[in-house]
């Protein structure tokens, strides 16, 4: 299937430095809705994410031949994860759109490369509607490039998406009309598929164990996350958006001497609308105490520059305290609350 690109939450994540797992708990604590996007020089996949839960997944082994879908798709790409040579690509969707896309990756293909030269598309849409057709119909130019994709049920268009030029995908049940008008003056080839369906529980894939310290990086790793997401929001709510992180990379450079593995340009450590992605072996409590310190650096750099009275040092603490409230148990167990309470020395 052609799939549609959301809009962009990340891309070019290298597999050589990415924690996949650890991504995976980010995602779902969030309740991110989209698809992830998985390529290697022979072999690629997609998978499918509803709410911070996996829904199903396609997975190709070299050519399309080799398609599988559903739990099988998941553990074959959960493998393939943790080997090198491979990008990460995220985009995010409406928990709706991806349901629809999802629901249809178990398909078969009836009709193959017909040309609206000599097909007429409305002719076809009334034919699949008498025969009460599931699936949906890819549209391609006579070049070959992906255009857009109809989705049926029953017969009936219930949604769509066009593939502009640049930027995301474009769902629109309103404009399904005109796209048909104009793929059929345009002149395109059309693919038709019927679908069986199938969306499968994120329960059914058993995914890779986990060892205790990787489960308490994890929990490091999302703790941090919150800080510094919570601190993020207070900051760009009352100055302007991109600031906190515009002063908090300056902190990341300033301390990349001592920390390298925060160094920003060093592919280890990403903090990025709200993800934090860390991928050195470096222990727990040498990263919390880098985090902690380009922290304070931060928010002391930040009073000198917002006015005190949008913001009182007290209040800033109060919120972005209470990011970590909830996880007040794991950051004793952890052993790290003096790193963490060090953030505001």
């Amino acid at each position: 299937m052609i799939f549609p690109k959301g809009e962009a939450r990340h891309q070019g994540l290298l597999t050589a430095y990415t924690d996949f797992p650890a991504l995976l708990s980010a995602l779902k604590s969030e309740e991110f809705s989209g698809m992830i996007e998985i390529e290697f020089p022979e072999n690629k996949g997609v998978i499918f994410v509803d709410s911070g839960k996996i829904i199903n997944a396609e997975a190709n082994r070299g050519d399309d031949s080799n398609r599988m879908t559903g739990p099988e798709a998941v553990r074959y790409l959960f493998g393939l994860v943790n080997q090198k040579d491979g990008i990460l690509n995220i985009y995010s969707m409406s928990p709706e759109h991806v349901a629809i896309v999802a629901s249809h990756l178990q398909h078969e293909i009836i009709f193959k490369g017909l040309s609206t030269d000599f097909t007429r598309l409305d002719r076809l849409l009334l034919k699949l509607k008498d025969e009460n057709h599931n699936g949906f119909i890819e549209v391609l130019s006579k070049e070959n490039q992906a255009m857009g994709v109809l989705f049926l049920e029953g017969g009936e268009p219930v949604e769509m998406f066009t593939i502009p030029e640049s930027g995301p995908s474009i769902f629109g049940r309103k404009s399904i009309p005109i796209f048909v008008i104009n793929a059929m003056k345009e002149g395109t080839l059309l693919n038709v598929y019927k679908s069986q369906g199938k969306i499968f529980r994120e329960e059914t894939v058993a995914a890779p164990a986990s060892s205790g310290p990787m489960e308490s990086r994890k929990e490091l790793i999302l703790i941090f996350q919150e800080i510094l997401s919570k601190a993020e929001k207070t900051v760009d709510g009352i100055s302007r958006k991109g600031k906190f992180i515009e002063t908090f990379k300056r902190s990341l450079i300033e301390k990349s001497n001592e920390y390298p593995f925060l160094d920003p340009f060093g592919g280890e450590f990403n903090y990025r609308e709200g993800t934090l992605l860390f991928t050195s072996s470096v222990r727990e409590k040498e990263f919390a105490k880098g985090i902690a310190e380009c922290l304070r650096i931060t928010l002391s750099q930040l009073k000198k520059e917002i006015p005190m009275d949008k913001m009182s040092p007290a209040k800033w603490r109060t919120e972005i305290e209470s990011s970590w409230e909830r996880h007040k148990e794991a950051v004793k167990r952890l052993g790290i609350e003096g790193i963490v309470s060090s953030i505001f020395q």
